[in-house]
């Protein structure tokens, strides 16, 4: 019980102390996961076509987090090594 009460106390005090910085980091998390979100069903997509042609593309949070990050030329090495290997 005195953990939770450390944590809770730990987290109200970082939010009085850092309230200005919070705005900033919720509307990044918030465009990392929409990137994330559209990149996978990007990469569904990609999987419908390609497998219609026999190769499995993988969609995971993996694969994803790649796309996310590196966009368009993410899905291209995704889908490459995904045929390569």
């Amino acid at each position: 019980m005195k953990f939770v009460i450390i944590i809770c106390s730990l987290l109200l005090l970082s939010f009085l102390l850092f309230r200005n910085s919070f705005p900033k980091f919720f509307e990044g998390l918030s465009i990392l996961l929409f990137r994330l979100g559209f990149s996978i069903l990007l990469l569904y997509g990609v999987h419908l076509l390609v497998g219609s042609m026999g190769y499995a593309i993988p969609v995971n949070l993996f694969t994803g987090t790649v796309a996310a990050v590196l966009g368009i030329p993410g899905i291209i090495s995704v889908v490459a090594i995904s045929i390569l290997i």
